[in-house]
This record gives C-alpha cells, structure tokens and sequence, in this order.
C-alpha cells in the first residue's frame, strides 16, 4: 500500500542527499525524453492521415522496375497512365487521383518566391480530407486557372492571410487564388504550400511522362470499393502492367520464361510509413532510435537500481525502527516503490521539459515536423502511466532489500547487506551496461567510417569545387547561351559546362537497351546527354578517343555522336577502349550512334547499388528548360554572386536553384549520417550512463568492503594493493561486458555494411576504439570511490 506521506518521505531523502539526487533524476529524464520523443515518432507513423475518414480504404500504388542485373528497390511513384487504366478495367475503386509535387516561383508584382506545388485531381480533396478555410477547394481543383494555397505561402507571397480573389504569375502564366487551406499534418503524404488541378496552366508535364508506363513523375491514389482490398487492387494494377504496350517495347530478356518487366502493388496509407517505399529505410531509422531509447531507459533504470540499493542498506536503522514500530511488509514496500514513484515522476516531468526543448532540434535533424500531435492528452498519459510503471519495478529490488534487513541486528549496530545472489544479479546489469556502451559506441564508429568512406569515394570525376545551376522551365537555348557567356567570363570562374543532370543527383537516371554488330545482346545502358566541356570540368579521364565541340542535338535525326565509359565499352564487347572508336551502336528505338571516345569508369548511383554502364550523347548548342550549367570555381561565394546577378537580369520571374555538386551527392547519404549522429548520440548517452553504473557499483563496493579494506591497511596493504582489490572488481564487469558486447557489436557493424555495395575496410578498430573508450570511462568513474578507499581511516571505520 502507497499512502501520500510516501511522497513526502521520499522528497525529503532527495533533498537530503541532491548529488544522488540529480544523477538519478538527470539519467532517468534524459531517457524519458528520448524515449517520449521515440513514441511521438511512431505514434506518428502509426496513426497517420489524422484528416482521412478511413486511411486504411485509401491506398497509394508503388512501382518497382525489373531490370535484369539491377538491384532497385521500390520506388514511392506509379505512372500516371494508370489512373485511367484502372477505370477502365473496371477495377474495385471508387475513387482515384494523381498527383505531382513539383516546386515552382511564383511572382507577385515585385516579391518572386518558391513554393511547393502539389498539381492533382480534385478527388483529392475527399481522400485526405482536405477542407478549405476559407473560398471554394472543389473550384480551385477543377478550374485549370485556379489555385489553393496555404496561410503560411500567402503570408510568404502577399504579406497577409485574405488574398482570396488575388492572382500570382508562374511562367508568365496568371493563375487566381480561388481557396486557402491550413497547412497540412507533418505525418501527411501529401504535403504542399500550393494545390492546383491536374490539368492546370501551370502543369508542364510532357505528354510522355503523363503516358508513359515507366514515366515515374509522381503518384497514384485510389480510394478501395467496398470489399475489394489492397492486395486485389495491386494484382490488378499488375495485370495491367503486364499487358499495357510497353510490354511490346522491352527487351526480349526483360520478360523472357514469365519473367515480370515491373512490379506494382497497393499500400493502405496507415501502412504507408513501414510497408511502403523506403520503408527499410525507416524501419531502420526508427529501429536504430528504438534500440537507443529502450538501452538509456534500462541503463538508467540500472543504475538508479544500484544506487539505491546503495542508499537503503545505509538506511538499516530507520528500516528497523519502523519494523520496531509495527510497519507490516507490505507497508514498508509500498514506501520504497513510493518513494521510486516520486523519482521516476519527477523525471517525466524534466523529461517532457527536455523533449519539448530538444523537439525542434529533433525535428530538424530528422527533416520531420511533430506539429501537435507530441504534447497531446493521450500522449501525456502514456508517459504518466508510463512514469508509475518505471516507478514500481525500480523499487522492487530496494523494498525486498529492506523486507530482509534483520530488525535486531539493524537495531544493534550491525550492518546488513545483500545477499551473494543480489550482489551478482547488480554485478551482471553492470555488466550488460557495459555491453550496451560497447555495442553503440562500436556501431557508431562503423557507421560513421563508412560514412566518410562514401563520401571520398571515387566516382570517377570530379565534384569539389563545382557549382550546379538548374535552368528554369522558361529557359530556351537563346537564354541559356547568354547564361553561360555572362558566367564564362565571370572572374573566379574557370570553366563551364551543360548537362541535362547533375552527376549523382539522380542515382536511378535514365537507360536504355543498346547492341552493337558483333554483340546482339542488348545491354543495359544508363544515358546522359552532355556538352564537350563536360568531361574537362568534371575532370573525367580520357582512355582512348578525342572529345571536341561540334556534336549533333539531342533531336536531330542524324546519327549521334556519344562517349562510353570503361565499364559500357566492356559490356558491348570492347575488349580494349581503342576497339570502340567508330562503332555504331544501336538503341531498343533502333537510331544508331557512333563512338567518338572512351572515357574512365564513371558512378552516378550511390554506394548502395552497383555501378551502372554510362553513356554521354554530346550536345552542343541545344540546352534549355531544365538543364543544367556547371561552373569550376575557386571562390564559391563570388560564383554565386555572379549567378545570382546574372539571373536576375535573363531570369526576373524564377527563384535560382543551384547548389554545390558535392552538397547534391551528399543528400543520397543524409539519413545514413542522421543514423550514425544518432547513435553517436547514443552511445555516449549510454557510456555516461555506464559510467553512473560504476559510480553507483564502486559507492557499493567500498561500503561493504569498508572494514575489509581497513583490515589490510593494518596488515599492511598499500595503495597498490586496495586499488588492485576494486580494479579486480570492476575488470571483470568489464571482461563479462567485452564477451557480451563485441559479438553483438561485430553481428550489427556487418548487417549495416551488408546495405552497401561499396563498403569501407571498417576492419577491428570500432571495436578497439569502443573498448578504449568504456575501460576510460569506467576508470574515470571509480576514480572517486577509489581515493575515498585509500583515505579510509581505520578508527573510523572500525567504530562504524
């Protein structure tokens, strides 16, 4: 039984003692803050759609290529061709919508800002439960001159919230402002500033990408017909697919023995978050955060467990005095596990305190806003509920401590102490906290080696000191000539060159089947088209051939002119780089193109996937909407200065997009880096904690071992020998922590490793670095307990 003088009881004992205090209470927040903000996330994912009626009736379609000799996971897009196939299949929905989230600048007389656009059908609306604040949505979704837009983009466009009836301009096209909506949940799919029809003005999706079966430019909703489910509708979609014309189109060995040339399937939007595209990926993310939070609540709990366990054997008098007095068993253990309730409260309280601190900071790293959903009623009463379990397990152990002090020998002045059981069960959670800081901290190396190892892997061309300009969709080849004659004669900028994408922005790119005379089987080639200044500013090696200016247009009939890299020129049968000059070459369309040259082995996919062969179509004179101009510099800011200026004058009504070519291959590796911060973070956390874990244990240790270690100082014993007999202690926590921790270290460092294609030779130094940094840690926190054992005065201790 927990009576309310238990609180006071316990309020006292901590403010007695504030060191103990403040080291119980800062472990146990900390870990309730992390854990707190783990449970926001998830309850996120979990429960998303907070607007739908029925999230798990509506369902997005996925879409993953099949590409022989081509590892690809499934992609977060369907072709838009779909939404009308499905209909016209007759296929168990009663709803469907697409949707393409694009970004657009958008003038409003003098102000140009960029925003998200969100282009879709307007069943949209009743999918997501979209409901406007103010105007008509149904209007806005239907009218191609019309426009919905956020009370945030209006205030970032016009400066105010009632600009119902306003016009913005986009492209030199004027659209109206027919309805304002809130901004949409952090945990939504559908995510904008601006929603406008599918069939807008301002849509400039190319017939090709709104028909074709493997232009993946956005995605596909449909709401499910009564009775139908998600696995029906995906096995339909893949009928479809599998007998739409493109199948026609694809290389005999794409489909040869029943092989599929795509797979498609149905996700329920409430299992979006963890069955859906990219699902791994976060289930690896908030597993990682899971692991973290769940280890710095039980090491915590651990060590509020041993310390306290410390406090109550120093507290035998007054335990017998109430036994004296009459306090039955079950009293007494209801005033320990009150007492822990106290605690465990009162850091739920910080701990809220923290997590509503760091949230911001939480969000940002994770790229993830929480909007409310993190403070709200049922949340705070899982952690309150969550808080008195904490509570009653930690006191537990103290209170069957207290129930087996000895009222009579308390009384009398002799000590009593855990038994030899109890003592190695506290030993063996030392020893886990020690397994637990060795497996994160090693984890962390590891993920934070390979980190750098991507990131100076060899590509095969240059990406430091390169800015990237992306041309907007007004460009023409007149206006992107005058860019680069303006920038080329920029000071601090050393070269210029076109492509039509940045190398490494897009790691699944686009390919196409290509055999030669002698070598009829069709390989898989991925394609890009580029000036002859590419190669010099990106500084890729020239094996065999000579580049010059002077190449055909992408759209001209005549045969063109293309480089192959090593890896390409090998799989059309080119033994030597020289074989290839002047061969024709033959695409699945059946145009031919000639090898003018040969250049080194070029990667444009992440470390993740295989390298892909490359191909270059050289392209002088013909870049526009959409391209991209690459500037060498050896002064960034000056380079953007003069790009900005320039823009300004050839590009008024868009806002620039440019970014370094390294900041573009470093977005691939984000989420792998946010991870490794994340367990960085951890793993600290967890040798901090281990650390209190020894503190408490060594505070254990030299009270029981007091008279013992009085007792070898008048035998004798110097400084050596007691250091030695508490070293022995802790060393062999450490070993059993050794034994239990680099197994599970060595198993999870290999399973992250086995995601890359590309790995680092991570070798055993996470695993020596991890050892080195817990036997400090340890050491550092036995230190104190340690001098106190060596400043041990024999009367003293002897008396007590």
């Amino acid at each position: 039984m927990i009576k309310f003088s238990d609180f006071r009881t316990g309020w006292r004992q901590l403010l007695a003692d504030p060191v103990y205090s403040a080291i119980v209470i800062l472990g146990l927040s900390i870990a309730v803050a992390s854990s707190y903000l783990i449970l926001g996330l998830v309850a996120d994912a979990m429960f998303p759609e907070s607007k739908m009626a029925q999230p798990s009736r509506v369902v997005a379609l996925d879409f993953k290529p099949n590409i022989p000799d081509r590892k690809i996971d499934w992609t977060g897009a369907a072709p838009f061709v779909l939404r009308d196939a499905l209909h016209a299949a007759k296929a168990p929905v009663a709803a469907s919508a697409r949707a393409l989230k694009t970004d657009i600048s958008a003038r409003v007389g003098e102000q140009v800002a960029r925003i998200d656009m969100v282009f879709a059908d307007a069943e949209v609306a009743s999918m997501f439960g979209l409901a406007s604040a103010a105007g008509d949505l149904q209007a806005s979704l239907t009218r191609p001159d019309s426009v919905a837009l956020t009370f945030e983009a209006a205030e970032r466009l016009f400066g105010q919230r009632d600009v119902l009836g306003r016009q913005l301009a986009v492209n030199g096209k004027t659209v109206t402002v027919a309805a304002l909506l809130p901004r949409q949940p952090g945990n939504s799919q559908l995510q904008f500033e601006a929603l406008a029809p599918f069939n807008s003005i301002l849509n400039g999706l190319p017939p090709e990408d709104r028909e074709g079966w493997y232009a993946l430019s956005g995605r596909v909703y449909a709401t499910l017909a009564p009775g139908a489910s998600a696995a029906q509708l995906g096995e339909i979609a893949q009928s479809i697919f599998d007998h739409s014309p493109v199948i026609r189109e694809v290389p005999p060995g794409w489909i040869e023995n029943g092989r599929k040339a795509a797979f498609l399937r149905a996700v329920p939007m409430d299992q979006l978050a963890f069955s859906g595209a990219g699902s791994g990926a976060k289930r690896l993310l908030y597993g990682a955060l899971a692991a973290a939070a769940l280890a710095m609540l039980a090491l915590a709990s651990v060590n509020y467990v041993n310390l306290t366990t410390v406090r109550t054997l120093a507290r035998q008098r007054e335990i017998g005095v109430r036994k004296s007095l009459g306090a039955s068993p079950a009293r007494l253990a209801g005033q320990l596990i009150g007492e822990s309730m106290l605690v465990a409260l009162l850091a739920g309280a910080l701990g809220v305190l923290l997590a509503w601190l760091v949230a911001p900071a939480f969000g940002e790293l994770l790229n993830y806003r929480f909007d409310n959903r993190l403070f709200t009623p049922a949340m705070l009463l899982s952690l309150l509920l969550g808080c008195v379990a904490l509570g009653v397990v930690t006191g537990l152990y103290p209170a069957r401590i207290a129930l087996k002090i000895n009222c009579a020998e308390s009384l009398s002045g002799r000590s009593h102490s855990e038994n030899a059981g109890g003592r190695w069960v506290r030993r063996a959670m030392t020893a886990l906290q020690f397994a637990a800081a060795i497996t994160l901290s090693a984890v962390a190396a590891t993920i934070m080696w390979q980190s750098h190892f991507v990131r100076t892997l060899d590509l095969g061309f240059r990406s430091t000191g390169l800015l990237a300009v992306t041309l907007p969709a007004t460009a023409t080849p007149q206006s992107a000539a005058a860019l680069r004659d303006v920038l080329a004669r920029s000071p601090g900028i050393d070269g210029a060159a076109w492509s039509d994408e940045v190398p490494g922005r897009n790691p699944a790119g686009q390919n196409e089947a290509f055999t030669t005379g002698s070598n009829p089987a069709p390989v898989l080639i991925r394609m890009n088209a580029v000036d002859a200044a590419f190669f010099d500013v990106y500084k890729i090696g020239l094996l065999a051939g000579k580049i010059t200016s002077g190449g055909t247009t992408v759209d001209a009939n005549a045969d063109k002119s293309v480089v192959l890299d090593r890896t390409a020129a090998k799989l059309l049968g080119f033994a030597q780089a020289e074989q290839a000059l002047g061969a024709n070459i033959k695409s699945a369309d059946g145009k031919f193109a000639r090898v003018v040259a040969v250049i080194d082995r070029v990667r444009q996919e992440t470390a993740h996937a295989e390298a892909a062969a490359q191909l270059f179509y050289l392209n002088d004179g013909n870049f526009g909407a959409g391209a991209v101009l690459t500037l060498h510099t050896s002064d960034l800011p000056q380079a953007r200065k003069a790009v900005q200026a320039a823009w300004q004058r050839l590009f008024p009504d868009d806002v620039v997009t440019m970014d370094t070519v390294d900041a573009y291959l470093a977005e691939h590796y984000k989420q792998d880096r946010m991870v490794g911060g994340l367990i960085a973070a951890a793993s600290v956390m967890a040798l901090l904690l281990a650390s209190l874990g020894v503190y408490s244990l060594a505070a254990y240790t030299v009270r029981i071992k007091t008279r013992e270690i009085v007792i070898r100082k008048l035998h004798g014993a110097g400084a050596g020998a007691i250091a030695g007999l508490l070293v022995r202690e802790f060393g062999t926590l450490l070993v059993l922590g050794l034994v239990l921790g680099l197994p599970l270290a060595w198993l999870a460092g290999a399973q992250y490793l086995a995601g890359y294609v590309e790995r680092a030779p991570v070798g055993g130094w996470p695993l020596l670095a991890a050892v080195l940094a817990t036997a400090l840690m340890a050491t550092l926190a036995a230190l104190r307990h340690t001098l106190a054992a060596l400043g041990l005065r024999p009367v003293q201790a002897l008396r007590g």
